[in-house]
């Protein structure tokens, strides 16, 4: 599996998309928390608004990079010289957590430098900003991980599109579950809801260990799940 993910790795680094999403990454949060102190309400908790709209473009961008290895046949060629499935499966996956997780975590490193700029650290509650960064973490590679299973079951460069697609659903329920919170069954689907565990960190989160059980909870079953049909597919 070390073979493939160099060629990943290699692979992202040739791609103009990856490489705009990382540069993004660094410039959004200079923007967010320049946008913010201008206005006079910046606070550590509102870099995390920009965490959802990042998802969205991560998610379009990770799918047309597993995508390519079926409109390319790069798949037929791996198994061909001998590459076993579930190592594909987990090479694909694995480089998907680095297109989701390196812009964030560069994004978050220079929204951190300017907030300490801008205000410093007096008013910082760190308890709370630190769960907040792991539950976005953890919800990012929940994310990452319903993008791959998308993108290596479709088999078409529809994968690349299909993540995205799914992407405004989720957040609309998001929304519609915050606006009725007083329903059980729609507050607990919204916790499992990976994109709405993004969308409640502009504050600190009430909930962090068990928004980052369900992200691991998530991540594991599409994970495992993935596997499992892939090995089955047919790629004749």
């Amino acid at each position: 599996m070390s073979k493939l993910l160099k060629v990943n790795i290699s692979l992202m680094k040739y791609r103009s998309d990856v490489k705009i999403c990382i540069v993004l990454g660094a410039i959004l949060g200079v923007v967010e928390a320049v946008s913010c102190h201008m206005k006079g309400n910046l606070t550590w908790f509102d870099m995390f608004e920009m965490s959802v709209l990042m998802v969205m473009f991560l998610s379009a961008v990770g799918g047309l990079f597993i995508s390519r290895d079926y409109t390319h046949n790069t798949i037929r060629n791996k198994l061909t010289v001998g590459h076993k499935r579930n190592d594909i499966y987990l090479a694909n996956q694995i480089t998907e957590i680095l297109i989701f997780c390196l812009p964030l975590i560069l994004y978050l490193i220079t929204s951190v430098i300017c907030n300490i700029c801008f205000i410093g650290t007096k008013d910082l509650n760190l308890s709370a900003f630190l769960k907040n960064i792991v539950v976005c973490l953890f919800a990012n590679i929940a994310i990452s991980a319903v993008t791959t299973f998308i993108a290596m079951t479709v088999k078409s460069s529809a994968g690349g599109v299909l993540p995205i697609i799914l992407m405004y659903p989720l957040l609309f329920f998001s929304v519609m579950a915050q606006e009725f919170h007083d329903i059980k069954w729609l507050k607990i689907i919204n916790d499992i809801n990976p994109l709405s565990q993004l969308t409640v960190l502009m504050g600190p989160d009430k909930s962090p260990w068990l928004h980052i059980f369900y992200s691991i909870l998530i991540s594991v079953i599409f994970i495992l799940l993935g596997m499992s049909v892939f090995r089955k597919t047919d790629l004749k």
